[in-house]
């Protein structure tokens, strides 16, 4: 049979590692195409659309127009305005945008602005031809197309951005539970090695292979060491114990015949009626002593006969 091949926990942590990275290049790259798709489909707007027709917008008509004939219809839903009496003045004339928008776009007017949370909006202005003044505030972002969608929806990039961190996340976890799972597997296997050499099974009976990993299968061949070393060691003392058991079989036999002589003479003794009550007391003791003797080895002999409580195989 073909030994395997194996490999090292270093090799397996950076298979991980190097695995991991490319999916998420992969998911990375995948992500980026089918944002470029909802853009050439018509489905989402690049993000600098709304920059474009702002600045369009700020050089083209809006220098010909008046506050009185300024039409919020000829700009780009993407743009939100504001008009101002005049460049030195903050009087609001006409605005689309509600009380948030509107206070940070006073703030860029008067020069305070602040950042909120990292959310920063993008000015352009024109003075149109009564001296009125024009503040266009837009996005730098990727909406819907369609405007009823950017009504109904969430923020198509910041869902968008939230699937690609959730599809990161996955292929994270998925890679992570893969080489998990293999690692256990090696573990497994390593646990019920060890289980069947606790139980004292012969080492021929177990299976000390089928690790891929080297520290594994290093820790399998010590097991099958220990478990040949315990396999001896067990085999050592069956053989001295069936050897003492032999002794002690053999010896209680030889003891037989010279209790039964005893025993004999003793009978014979005590049949004399000549013997003095102290005499008489002396043989009743070598009988009983007899007795004894012959219980003892009765209950020797039958311990030595009981099996070993193991065995070793």
């Amino acid at each position: 049979m073909e030994k395997r091949k194996l490999t090292s926990l270093w090799a397996v942590l950076l298979r991980y590692l190097v695995q991991t990275a490319l999916c998420c290049v992969l998911a990375a790259v995948l992500w980026f195409v089918i944002l470029l798709l909802l853009i050439h489909t018509g489905i989402a707007l690049p993000a600098n659309r709304a920059a474009r027709v702002s600045n369009e917008a700020a050089q083209s008509f809006l220098p010909k127009m008046t506050a009185e004939t300024f039409d919020p219809n000829q700009l780009d839903p993407l743009c939100r305005y504001v008009l101002f009496e005049s460049r030195e003045s903050d009087a609001v004339l006409a605005t689309n945008m509600d009380a948030r928008h509107l206070e940070w776009a006073l703030e860029e007017w008067h020069g305070t602005r602040k950042g909120h949370l990292g959310y920063t909006q993008y000015y352009t202005n024109a003075i149109l031809r009564d001296g009125t003044f024009c503040l266009l505030q837009f996005d730098y972002a990727m909406p819907y197309a369609d405007p009823v969608l950017r009504g109904v929806l969430p923020d198509l990039q910041a869902a968008y951005f939230v699937l690609g961190l959730l599809l990161l996340l996955g292929i994270i976890a998925w890679c992570t539970w893969r080489s998990g799972r293999f690692l256990a597997r090696e573990t497994g296997r390593l646990t019920e090695v060890s289980r069947q050499v606790a139980e004292k099974k012969g080492v021929e009976e177990i299976d000390f292979s089928g690790a891929r990993v080297r520290e594994y299968a290093e820790a399998l061949t010590a097991l099958q060491t220990m478990g040949q070393e315990l396999t001896a060691s067990l085999q050592a003392q069956w053989a001295m114990e069936q050897q003492q058991r032999e002794q002690i079989i053999q010896l209680s036999h030889e003891l037989k015949t010279p209790l039964a002589v005893i025993e004999g003479n003793a009978d014979l003794l005590a049949e004399d009626k000549n013997l003095t009550p102290e005499q008489q007391e002396q043989v009743a003791a070598i009988l009983r002593g007899t007795e004894q003797t012959r219980t003892y080895l009765l209950k020797i002999r039958a311990q030595v006969q009981t099996p070993l409580k193991y065995k070793v195989r």
